[in-house]
């Protein structure tokens, strides 16, 4: 006895048809991606790239190079012993002698005219002050060695009565201070200056001039129009 074969339907083919094609293409519908072989994994080595040699300092300077000598600087003139200086004297401290009338000179020069109402110091170095013609005042420092002034001028201010004074004074004076130095000095024998100034009455101006010896001071004074001198 024969089965009996039940019919397929058209819509049951439709639907198996429609659920391969579904299925092919949720699966991607192309030829899978081969696996990455090892060989992909491996980290290739890199080639080392050769650094650049460094290139020469193009002027280096070399170290047997001579260092440069400093070229010589203008020479300096001749001293003539007229000029302002700057320093303090020549470096000798304690001359054997001393030119007071050359030092009387230089501090008169610096001052433009007048007259050494004043000296004082030691050694080298000496502060002449000078009354000009309206009795306005100039300090210097004059060198003995050198024969020259190292500091200075400098104006000295005083008052008019005091001015009217110095230049009374310095027209009375016969006796200049070069020359009551030296009476001074040679009434008390071996005595070396300290200082000397001119004062008393303007009619009768008077030098005063201490002087020492020995270790001790002494005081002489110079009439300063007849050069009499009085030790005490």
């Amino acid at each position: 006895m024969s089965r009996r074969l039940r019919p397929v339907s058209t819509a049951s083919i439709l639907l198996v048809a429609v659920t391969a094609t579904v299925l092919t293409g949720c699966s991607g519908g192309g030829t899978p991606d081969p696996t990455p072989s090892a060989s992909h994994h491996r980290t290739a080595s890199p080639t080392p790239t050769r650094s650049a040699a460094p290139s020469s300092p193009a002027s280096s300077p070399s170290s047997t190079s001579a260092p440069a000598v400093p070229s010589a600087g203008p020479s300096a003139g001749a001293d003539d012993g007229t000029g302002t200086g700057t320093g303090n004297g020549s470096g000798v401290d304690d001359p054997e002698t001393v030119d007071f009338a050359a030092v009387s000179a230089q501090g008169v020069a610096a001052a433009g005219g007048g007259t050494v109402i004043s000296l004082a110091g030691s050694g080298d170095n000496w502060t002449v002050l000078v009354a000009g013609p309206d009795g306005s005042r100039t300090q210097s420092v004059v060198s003995a060695t050198l024969g020259r002034v190292t500091s200075g001028p400098f104006p000295r201010d005083s008052d008019a009565p005091t001015k009217a004074a110095d230049a009374a004074r310095a027209t009375a004076a016969t006796v200049d201070a070069a020359a009551a130095v030296s009476t001074a000095t040679n009434t008390v024998s071996g005595s070396r200056l300290v200082s000397a100034e001119l004062g008393g009455p303007e009619s009768a101006p008077v030098w005063t001039v201490l002087v020492t010896v020995d270790g001790a001071q002494r005081t002489v004074t110079v009439d300063a129009r007849t050069g009499a001198a009085t030790a005490s």
